[in-house]
């Protein structure tokens, strides 16, 4: 119990020291898919804020590249003028292996693409079961709406999503 409401009083304390400075681009978006997993699972709630600062591993919230009304989750891998390839289960950049200790499982298909400026190359992390850049390609710097901060809702499932590179 005394966890929960030190959760609460963050994001409470988050939400008011974001208005009294001005984060006014905090926005919240409910999971939709299973992409995420298991990261994030379908109805899980998540905050981001607006952001032009996108790092590799980054977590964003982007409008559906397809055209579709929805907002999709997916993590940054790729960043603009690299060479992406997935091949035997892991993603290379610029032939160099990620480790992604997040994913659900290893990538079963293969795909070679250079990412092109102002663009990023997003996956989920159920790499198997997520429409993502895989599918589409790389996605437009404008289609990204956020950055993910943290997931608050269900409360057992409170987390801070913080890049480390």
């Amino acid at each position: 119990m005394g966890r929960v409401i030190n959760y609460l009083i963050f994001l409470f304390f988050f939400i008011f020291i974001g208005y009294v400075f001005g984060i006014k681009e905090l926005k919240v978006y409910k999971v939709i898919s299973s992409s995420m997993s298991p990261t994030l699972i379908i109805n899980d709630r998540v905050m981001a804020i607006k952001s032009n600062n996108f790092k590799r591993k980054d977590i964003v919230a982007i409008k559906d590249p397809t055209g579709r009304n929805e907002i999709l989750i997916k993590r940054i891998i790729g960043l603009p003028g690299e060479n992406i390839t997935v091949k035997n289960g892991y993603v290379y950049i610029n032939g160099e292996r990620l480790e992604e200790p997040y994913i659900k499982e290893k990538p079963i298909y293969t795909l070679s693409i250079k990412i092109p400026p102002d663009c990023y190359f997003l996956l989920g992390d159920n790499r198997n079961n997520s429409e993502d850049s895989s599918t589409w390609g790389p996605v437009k710097k404008e289609l990204i709406v956020g950055k993910v901060i943290c997931c608050y809702w269900p409360i057992k499932r409170f987390k801070i999503f913080i890049s480390k590179k």
